[in-house]
């Protein structure tokens, strides 16, 4: 029998939807990444509805000190109007879509939008943030086609260059919190983000899904890949919401037969099979035995 004898708390994390994270840190401090949940239907595109997280609003964040965008499409920034009127927090964003930020939500402060760029060190009260350029994942819809259709998901004209510049502008990035906790966020094409993983070495790495393909062997053997290369004790894949409403059950299976695979293979990173808006603690301990 093992007696516990002390515990600290590393950090604290929610999956909500699409690539929004719900994050608390050490200090008190809260993170938001990419908001998007709930947000009204589009009878003429039903696809949008895939991605949407019916019945979570603004108002049940817990908090929001900073918001961090990987980029501006309309399923990662649809509820920001909503979250930046209620916590006011500071936006982290790439510096290319900074100024269309401060046009569209034209009562925030200036100074409470923070642009930042590829392969740099910035630091905020409780994390460090290192930058690395992000490339999405192939999409065939050229400006004009963007401008034209606008953003089927929010269905606001005014975001409609920053869905556009979504394309263009996508940051991935690691956050050294104070106590050393290491979180890797991954969206879109992998470009290069592996061989940064093997240097960057984080204890958490948060992962777009991979793959569209709906054959759960294949898409868990590809998630097997990035776990023995993102060199994380633990990966939490985001942006499966369309697999939970669209085939329940799927990810979960994936999830399973991954980490069996990984025990399987002496790897010792394990896959989360996150609940949305459920909250996970990460906690180191030492135990006596």
């Amino acid at each position: 029998m093992k007696d516990l004898l002390m515990q600290a708390e590393s950090v604290s994390f929610r999956w909500i939807n699409c690539q929004c994270f719900e994050i608390k840190l050490p200090n008190g401090k809260t993170i938001v990444t990419d908001p998007c949940y709930d947000y009204k239907k589009n009878p003429d595109a039903p696809l949008a509805d895939l991605f949407r997280l019916e019945g979570f609003k603004t108002e049940d964040l817990e908090g929001c000190d900073y918001v961090i965008l990987n980029h501006t499409h309309g399923d990662h920034i649809a509820n920001l109007g909503q979250v930046i009127e209620r916590f006011s927090p500071k936006v982290i964003c790439h510096s290319g879509v900074a100024g269309e930020i401060a046009q569209v939500y034209q009562d925030m402060e200036l100074t409470s939008i923070y642009p930042v760029d590829y392969d740099g060190a910035y630091y905020f009260d409780g994390f460090k943030m290192e930058t690395f350029h992000g490339e999405h994942k192939p999409q065939r819809f050229t400006w004009r086609r963007t401008m034209a259709e606008g953003d089927i998901i929010s269905q606001d004209s005014r975001l409609t260059r920053l869905h556009a510049l979504g394309g263009l502008f996508n940051m991935n990035y690691l956050l050294t919190l104070d106590n050393g906790f290491r979180i890797a966020f991954v969206g879109g094409a992998s470009d290069g983000m592996e061989e940064r993983l093997r240097t960057l070495r984080p204890n958490i790495a948060l992962r777009n899904k991979i793959s569209n393909d709906m054959d759960v062997e294949h898409v868990a053997e590809d998630w097997l890949e990035f776990m023995e290369q993102s060199c994380a004790q633990f990966v939490v894949p985001m942006h499966f919401e369309v697999w939970e409403n669209q085939n329940p059950g799927f990810s979960e299976k994936t999830f399973k037969l991954a980490n069996e695979m990984a025990v399987k293979g002496g790897l010792a990173c394990r896959i989360l099979s996150p609940k949305r808006t459920k909250w996970y603690r990460v906690n180191m301990n030492i135990e006596c035995r």
